[in-house]
């Protein structure tokens, strides 16, 4: 057997000493040594991850164990001892039932208080009268690391100072401790002043057992990362991404949100309440002002929600994923209902408010409804009626049916509509349909350069081929290559009924939704030789991921006001066929306002845009994978495409490259990034006629998945 040592020299030394140890034992084994700690200090670590596995409470002394570790669940051993801990603040509250006609849920009291008076410098003007003492909730900060004892490698106790029993009174609060109701405990920790390491976590038990409670003996409403972050960041490193980051960027998740933001707590300067339910209401309806601290003004009048109002699914999100409470929306809750539907605060003048306008017309269950009952379901009645037009009913193009002769063009539709127990009607005799057009865009590789045209399949009278399928013939202009790629897509409005959420005649509704349903056709793409495996246009953005935000009702009862009223609403290749680098008179337009689809969403939602109205991104506008999926950043099918012709308040008329279009229309025209994308072959301000398509070679170093990639440069967060 061959051994293998480092030194000869050692080896012998170590056997000597060996020897002569041996020569001098007592024959007796030594006692074990105490293992020594694994893990790492907090400053090794790139991120923090805690778990709380225990909470309990004896003669009302608070204990809660909990583990933290680093992102690989290695365990960190110097929570009490590190330095620089910048912030520990450990809450408790109780869940508490609420009384009243039909079922009400449950509510938040924080058993720490304070008694806030308003500081007169810092009521802003106009509040003088609704200035007052109000009741704000907190958390348990001063001590800190004093109150955390290290049990094991990664295992802590934190207990607090706090004792339950001994809870001051306030007017009006039931602060009694009762050890048969669900408690919270929260736990907010960071380290080293970043968001990196930095923890939210909560534990709900039950004190009279020491147990963790079921999800359904709780209330949690909302889940952040199913809710929020489909518009808002979670980039909380990065020092200007848009982000929920609030209370000195410590606070985070919507379950330590609830233990401050109760239904009595509210700000002294503005008499406003910061109830969860009614704060965040208001604040998504532009509709909110308070003081916060330092007499800071927070105004959210400028907010612009990118989705129907009305639809209170837009954020409580309900499914198998979802907190089993997801439902609670749907029971009334004076604050959270009032946010909407009156101007008071106070909780009897919102009921007199909501039995003053609706009790005559409609029935107390609407409101008043027992636990699990539909409630204030009411509410997504017009979107629910939309979802039910969108999923029965299509209109397609049948592929392989256009051709173009003489200046006329002629092509079958095919109608479907499973809501139905008769044939389906083409759109000029079907009394739901309020929109029904045809867009067909010809070169599909150089975005619909070669002609588009809106065919009004309304004003026209089709023959029937065959069940379902009609053919149209009209004129047209287009004389497109036979051979070259093109797409059809078809967008349909239809009128909803809110009773029967079903598609019905315009106007013969019992209670008919203000607006219709956008029905998305699916792009279809063709030649006029029948081919049936021609070039799709590439896709590079998803109907799904502009859902998330915008979702998919388009215009609604309430709300914005979507462009062109939502009659165009497949963002994945339709909406290009007018928004393209030709349109015509676009290019008298500064780059940035310029119609280019690609040029027209980047700089809109990075409001670098003139001539619109400034929005509120709920994001960071560099983060790419807010609206593309992993894939689509490759730069793939730009070879062929053309300029992108502006004009320029000093240069004149000018042109960009594809690629250079995309990235000014976020970084502008500066010198030195103008200077760069000449060098590989691009055009930025040069003179018209100087870009030659398939000469830029940015995607070399830019596309997706390379060194200096899009994804790479940008804070995307695939």
């Amino acid at each position: 057997m061959e051994i293998k040592t480092r030194s000869s020299k050692f080896s012998l030394i170590a056997l000597a000493s060996a020897a002569l140890l041996f020569g001098c034992s007592d024959g007796n084994d030594g006692e074990d040594g105490k293992d020594g700690e694994v893990g790492f200090s907090i400053a090794q670590a790139n991120e923090l991850k805690a778990s709380i596995s225990s909470a309990s409470v004896t003669e009302g002394v608070i204990a809660v164990e909990f583990t933290l570790e680093n992102a690989n669940g290695v365990a960190i051993t110097d929570l009490d001892t590190y330095q620089a801990v910048d912030w520990i603040g450990m809450g408790i509250a109780k869940l508490i039932p609420t009384e009243g006609k039909g079922y009400k849920t449950p509510q938040w009291v924080n058993y720490i208080n304070s008694t806030v008076e308003p500081v007169a410098a810092n009521v802003p003007p106009g509040y003088e009268d609704k200035a007052g003492t109000q009741f704000q909730p907190g958390l348990e900060s001063s001590c800190a690391q004093e109150c955390i004892e290290n049990l094991s490698s990664g295992m802590y106790r934190y207990t607090f100072q706090l004792n339950l029993n001994d809870v001051p009174e306030l007017e009006g609060l039931d602060l009694t401790f009762d050890d048969s109701l669900t408690h919270r405990v929260t736990m907010e920790l960071r380290a080293d002043g970043t968001a990196n390491k930095l923890i939210n976590a909560h534990y709900d038990f039950l004190p009279s057992s020491g147990e963790m409670v079921a999800a359904d003996a709780t209330r949690t409403v909302e889940f952040l990362e199913q809710s929020c972050l489909r518009c808002h960041s979670d980039d909380y490193d990065h020092p200007w991404a848009s982000k929920l980051l609030f209370h000195g960027g410590r606070r985070f998740d919507i379950a330590n949100c609830q233990m401050c933001h109760t239904s009595y707590a509210g700000d002294p300067e503005t008499g406003a309440p910061i109830d969860m339910g009614y704060m965040v209401h208001k604040i998504h309806k532009s509709d909110y002002l308070m003081v916060g601290y330092g007499g800071s003004i927070h105004d959210y009048s400028e907010v612009t929600f990118p989705a129907d109002m009305y639809d209170c699914r837009a954020c409580h999100q309900e499914g198998d994923t979802s907190p089993v409470d997801a439902f609670n929306f749907k029971h009334h809750r004076a604050l959270a209902c009032g946010s909407c539907h009156s101007d008071s605060t106070d909780p009897e003048q919102i009921k007199t408010d909501m039995h003053d306008r609706y009790i005559e017309t409609t029935d107390c269950s609407t409101c008043h409804a027992e636990k699990g009952e539909p409630g204030a379901a009411h509410h997504f009645t017009d979107a629910v009626a939309k979802d039910n037009a969108k999923d029965s009913y299509s209109a397609t193009l049948v592929p392989g049916s256009v051709s173009v002769a003489t200046g006329m063009m002629t092509f079958d539709v095919q109608f479907a509509d499973s809501s139905l127990t008769t044939p389906v009607m083409s759109p000029d005799a079907d009394k739901r349909i309020t929109l029904s057009a045809i867009y067909f865009g010809f070169g599909n590789d150089i975005d619909f350069g070669s002609g588009t045209q809106k065919v009004d399949l309304l004003g026209l009278t089709p023959t029937a081929v065959s069940d379902g399928i009609y053919r149209y013939t009209t004129s047209t202009s287009i004389t497109a290559d036979t051979n070259q790629a093109a797409t059809g897509v078809i967008s349909t409005k239809m009128c909803v009924d809110r009773d029967t959420l079903m598609g019905v005649a315009c106007g013969t509704g019992t209670d008919e939704s203000n607006n219709p349903a956008v029905i998305t056709g699916d792009l279809v793409a063709f030649n006029l030789n029948g081919d049936d495996s021609v070039m799709a246009r590439r896709v590079v953005v998803s109907n799904d991921t502009c859902a998330n935000c915008h979702d998919e009702k388009f215009i609604g009862k309430f709300g914005i006001g979507f462009k062109h009223g939502g009659s165009y609403s497949n963002f994945e290749g339709e909406c290009q066929m007018c928004h393209n680098p030709t349109r015509s008179g676009a290019d008298s337009k500064s780059i940035q306002d310029h119609i280019d689809f690609k040029v027209r969403i980047h700089a809109h939602h990075a409001n670098k845009r003139s001539m619109q109205d400034p929005i509120t991104f709920p994001e960071h506008y560099g983060n790419c994978a807010v609206c593309h999926d992993k894939g689509q950043l490759k730069m793939d099918g730009l070879g062929a495409m053309v300029a992108t012709p502006s004009t320029d308040a000093v240069l004149g008329m000018v042109e960009f490259s594809p690629i250079a279009s995309t990235c000014v229309s976020c970084h502008g025209t500066k010198d030195s990034l103008i200077s760069h994308i000449r060098s590989n072959g691009g055009a930025a301000n040069d003179t018209r006629g100087t870009y030659v398509p398939g000469s830029e070679s940015c995607a070399t170093c830019h596309a997706e998945g390379k060194t200096n990639g899009v994804d790479s440069v940008h804070p995307v967060e695939w």
